[in-house]
Parts: structure tokens; sequence; C-alpha cells
């Protein structure tokens, strides 16, 4: 029996590569736990545009420059090197400087792998 082999895959939440020989429809990702495959139903329900724009995400008098890395109707994926000092359920406001466009948003989750943090917001109604 000939063993499967290795893929390159990306999770699609928090954009890190990681190898796999499985060929498992499911598949969890080994650094946040998103599970993802073919039967995967993205939990936002709308379509992403990926992009690179300048972005400041601040909370009371605290504001941090970030990159956004993807951006739809409800929300944005955030990209920074270093800390985050922001908490998933926090509110935050978002404020894109290319499309002049600043939301209240909720950090709905965050991450920190190998010195970048990545997070996914909300953006509120």
């Amino acid at each position: 029996m000939t063993p499967e082999p290795m893929k390159k895959l990306e999770c699609a939440r928090c954009q890190n590569p990681f190898y796999s020989a499985s060929s498992e429809e499911k598949m969890p990702c080994p650094y946040c736990g998103h599970t993802f495959g073919k039967v995967y139903e993205d939990r936002r329900g709308r379509n992403r545009d990926l992009t690179h724009r300048a972005c400041d995400i601040s909370k009371g008098e605290m504001k941090v420059p970030v990159r956004v890395t993807d951006l739809s109707p409800g929300g944005v994926g955030i990209r920074m090197k270093g800390y985050l000092p922001f908490e998933e359920d926090d509110d935050v406001k978002v404020f894109i400087k290319e499309l002049d466009m600043e939301k209240d948003a909720r950090v709905v989750w965050a991450r920190k792998v190998y010195g970048i943090s990545k997070a996914g917001l909300e953006f509120m109604a």
C-alpha cells in the first residue's frame, strides 16, 4: 500500500500553512482548531474580499495599527506582528484609512502564532 503524498494546505481562518497526508473531507487546523474541507460552510455566510490595507483598531485611548487580510460586509480579518492587545468579545472601532470606513466591531476570535497576531472582527449593526 502506497502512502498518500503530503499536501500543503492553508487554514481558511488563521491563514497558517501546514502539511497533511490525510484524505478526510473535514480537516482541523493544527494551529487554531478550525475545521474546514469540502463540507465546511463559512460561518460568516458572505463572500470575503482578500486585501492588504492599512487599518487602525482602537478601544478607548488605545489605537493599534494592523493590516486587513480580508473584508466582507459583515466583518474583517486582521493581522499584525507582535501582540494584539484585544481579547475575544472585546468591542472595538475599526478604521480602514484607504476606504475612509469607520465601524464598530466585536472581536470574534484572536490568535498569536510565531509572533504574528491574527483576529476576526464582526461588524456591529
